[in-house]
């Protein structure tokens, strides 16, 4: 295009306003989404919270416990990340083992926990297993890994959003 098409210009500001202004907004979601989850799991790597790759793949995006879930109406566009791992039901009082983790939690009563010590000295958790051990009464504090990565986000989420509204009005208009 050149700066004397302006019958293309006009084309192209028309598909900017009939469909493009939605694809961007859910672009630019979608980027800030991936931005979260992929601090979410370099705070679990910097706090070194788990030996498995469990509750790490469950904040990327696509993977098993991972939630990805888009609600779009006629004023809003909103896409809620994170994991549901360990979640069995739709109670929110049956947190799964990544809040407890965030959050802390306390074992009340004494309770058997059943499964193995591997070589490196991790427990398995193995619901079939003989062995295992004696969970008893504490408190675990909360490693607030998923709070951190908001806050890191929160710090960059304006120059994020720009630099990605930029590229996508590029894209649109070239």
């Amino acid at each position: 295009m050149n700066i004397h098409d302006f019958d293309g210009l006009a084309r192209k500001f028309k598909k900017l306003s009939d469909e493009g202004v939605s694809e961007i907004l859910r672009n630019i979601a979608e980027a800030v989404g991936e931005t979260l989850l992929n601090l979410v799991i370099d705070e679990i790597d910097k706090q070194d919270l788990i030996n498995t790759g469990l509750m790490w793949n469950s904040f990327t995006r696509g993977e098993d416990g991972n939630v990805w879930e888009w609600d779009v109406d006629r004023n809003a566009i909103t896409l809620e990340v994170g994991s549901n791992l360990g979640t069995r039901s739709n109670d929110p009082s049956k947190a799964g083992y990544p809040r407890l983790i965030n959050d802390g939690y306390t074992i009340h009563k004494a309770h058997f926990v059943p499964g193995y010590w591997d070589s490196v000295g991790a427990f398995i958790y193995d619901p079939n297993a003989k062995g295992g051990f004696m969970a008893k009464p504490r408190t675990f504090i909360g490693r607030h890994y998923f709070d951190i990565a908001i806050k890191q986000l929160e710090g960059g989420m304006n120059a994020l959003i720009q630099k990605r509204l930029e590229k996508e009005l590029e894209r649109m208009l070239s």
